[in-house]
């Protein structure tokens, strides 16, 4: 499956073909994920979201807009084969997310030095743009945030100012209770999406 590469048609027919395997009430208690019978609740940066089944159409509670197919796979993987869990508190780089090694230059690529060339000059203003889904700033590098990507799954992302000598440079890590819920693939579409919601596009 090829999800961080945008090639969403060949993931979301899969899971789509996956949904007869399963009885949404065990998936439900086995993921932690609240279900009404006909749609999965979730909130993903700060926004409410249901996934509606088994056809796997996502939609935010808020306006009833549809999401993007990321969100659809993300919730896909998680109420099929991930666990919400509280975890240990640790936070892990990229690379220490097992099979984070075999996807680091995509993520790199996609996420950091996009967050880096975002902010290498005004790392301010990260903080600025992630109030609008709940971030809050922290100490760390020239600013750092931190923010609930799903309840109980936390994001820190950092960037330090590039000058003469050196370029900007940047950092997210994913709290350790991510690697129950998704798998490497999943967690760079998650920095893809937090990228894109900087930017006001969710």
């Amino acid at each position: 499956m090829e999800v961080y590469n945008n090639k969403t048609e060949n993931p979301l027919k899969y899971y789509r073909s996956k949904t007869e395997e399963f009885d949404p009430y065990d998936l439900s208690r086995k993921s932690g994920v609240a279900f009404d019978g006909k749609l999965f609740h979730l909130t993903i940066m700060n926004r409410p979201v249901s996934l509606q089944w088994p056809e796997l159409i996502c939609h935010y509670e808020d306006d009833g807009t549809e999401t993007a197919s990321a969100f659809i796979i993300l919730m896909s993987r998680l109420v099929m084969y991930g666990v919400l869990s509280e975890g240990s508190g640790k936070m892990l780089s990229y690379m220490e997310i097992p099979w984070g090694a075999h996807y680091y230059k995509a993520f790199k690529g996609r996420c950091l030095d996009r967050l880096a060339g975002t902010y290498g000059h005004n790392a301010k203003k990260l903080a600025e743009d992630g109030r609008s889904f709940g971030a809050r700033e922290v100490s760390g590098g020239d600013c750092t945030i931190e923010f609930e990507y799903i309840p109980g799954l936390t994001v820190r992302a950092t960037v330090w100012e590039g000058d003469e000598e050196f370029p900007a440079n940047s950092q997210i890590l994913f709290s350790d209770s991510f690697l129950l819920a998704f798998g490497a693939e999943e967690i760079a579409v998650v920095g893809d999406t937090f990228m894109n919601a900087l930017k006001g596009r969710r």
